[in-house]
């Protein structure tokens, strides 16, 4: 879904770039000397991915609800995605537009966290930095960007 990998990426990407500055800062270098370890790429593709299916999980539910109304566990029948938000605000509450949220993010969390450290990694390995502004580093972020969201949707 593309509101889910437009704020994925951009929050990881902006959670990367201000603990690189920081961490630059602290150790006097340029931020591309700086490198982040595993652990830490993965927290922050956990943080991103969990934020960014938070933010667009109420989207899901609904489209979710109107794909599977007319079925016997959902008798319910809606005009329109505005008719399955409304009728699930009054039944619900907007709590009941993240039910389910827990066991989506148990599931999320760790899939982007792993797809961002081979992400990483592979940028890494192919020697890509933010520096590089050629059509080869150009090509290559895009067939590692691609490889990271084949791997976020395939773990979905």
């Amino acid at each position: 879904m593309f509101p889910y990998a437009a704020i994925d990426l951009t929050t990881f990407e902006y959670l990367k770039r201000g603990l690189l500055a920081r961490k630059a800062r602290l150790h006097h270098c340029h931020e591309d000397d700086v490198p982040l370890n595993n652990f830490t790429t993965g927290a922050i593709g956990a943080i991103s991915g969990g934020f960014s299916a938070s933010v667009v999980y109420p989207l899901n539910v609904l489209r979710t609800r109107l794909q599977a109304q007319g079925t016997i566990l959902h008798p319910a029948t809606y005009n329109s995605i505005g008719d399955v938000a409304r009728k699930t605000i009054q039944t619900e509450g907007f709590r009941g537009l993240y039910k389910g949220i827990t066991p989506n993010l148990m599931k999320v969390a760790p899939a982007v966290s792993i797809s961002y450290v081979v992400y990483e990694n592979s940028k890494r390995m192919l020697g890509l930095s933010h520096s590089l502004y050629g059509t080869s580093y150009r090509f290559w972020m895009e067939i590692t960007y691609g490889l990271h969201l084949w791997l976020t949707l395939f773990f979905r």
